[in-house]
């Protein structure tokens, strides 16, 4: 009986033993992965941050990275000033953190934009210096010039509103259609004007062990970050979520966020907007509207 016991206590011991080491092992080969959209090319491999030799440099793009990507790795990008138009889907242990080492993004300064150009031939020209544009998608909207939002006009009530009442430099919704009246001396068709295009900008789930850092996203169409549901352990770090049509950030189900160091701010209806029963841990963190909380 005696033997019979040591030998399953040797068998419970190097069974343990070869977990432990298996799991060194995957964390030894959490890699790094480089993003940079100006001279990056999504036929390299992403090991390292400048073209150095045959495949080794960055990937062109953040979706390429994550083809790459594996519990525990680190994106990095480089930042070039210029945003990536893209949007960042995370789900599944494949995202997620392993053993001590989280899954990150790391912005360095970077901006990820949701808006897309209103082309010339977009733009229907009315009365009295008043402009039409007719997104593809409708029920949230947002309007920039230049990359910065331009104020929107709405009835102090729930009344619909009189196109004859928008003021110069103002943009409103009326009928799934953007109506803005132009300023003085301004033809809409050659300004760089855009709109609220991509859904989201980073939408997370089923993710545990996931930090985002020094990163910006905004215009997107409905929120600037959105964490579905069954989310624990993600850390939100020197992130700016702004311009977005619904939200900066979006918290639901049973999602658990802390946000250190950010800015949830100029989103067009909420700036954090909690569901169900998610949770938003804010650390010196800046608002432009008070958090909105329902069930």
């Amino acid at each position: 009986m005696r033997n019979v016991l040591r030998f399953v206590d040797l068998q419970s011991g190097l069974l343990c033993f070869l977990f432990l080491v298996c799991l060194a092992h995957s964390a030894a080969e959490c890699g790094v992965i480089y993003v940079d959209n100006r001279a990056g090319n999504n036929a390299l491999n992403g090991i390292a941050p400048k073209i150095v030799s045959g495949k080794n440099g960055p990937v062109k793009t953040i979706k390429r990275a994550l083809e790459y990507a594996r519990p525990g790795d680190k994106i990095i990008l480089i930042n070039n000033e210029i945003p990536y138009h893209e949007s960042i889907a995370l789900s599944g242990k494949r995202f997620s953190g392993i053993g001590q080492e989280m899954f990150t993004i790391l912005g360095n300064g970077a901006t990820i934009s949701g808006a897309i150009p209103v082309p010339q031939n977009g733009w229907k020209q009315l009365k009295e210096g008043l402009w039409k544009v007719t997104p593809f998608r409708k029920g949230y909207f947002n309007l920039y010039l230049d990359g910065k939002t331009l104020p929107e006009y709405r009835p102090e009530t729930d009344q619909e509103v009189k196109l004859t009442d928008i003021p110069s430099g103002n943009w409103a919704v009326y009928k799934g259609s953007i109506y803005y009246r132009e300023l003085k001396n301004q033809f809409p068709p050659n300004e760089v004007f855009s709109l609220a295009g991509m859904s989201v900008g980073l939408s997370l789930v089923d993710v545990e062990g996931v930090q985002i850092s020094d990163v910006t996203f905004e215009n997107f169409r409905i929120d600037g970050i959105n964490v579905h549901d069954r989310c624990k352990n993600i850390i939100l770090e020197n992130v700016t979520s702004t311009g977005n049509g619904r939200c900066g950030l979006a918290v639901n189900g049973t999602s658990q966020v802390e946000v250190i160091d950010s800015k949830l701010i100029d989103n067009r209806i909420e700036d954090l907007l909690i569901t169900e029963q998610g949770v938003a841990n804010l650390k010196q963190t800046k608002l432009g509207k008070k958090a909105t909380l329902t069930p």
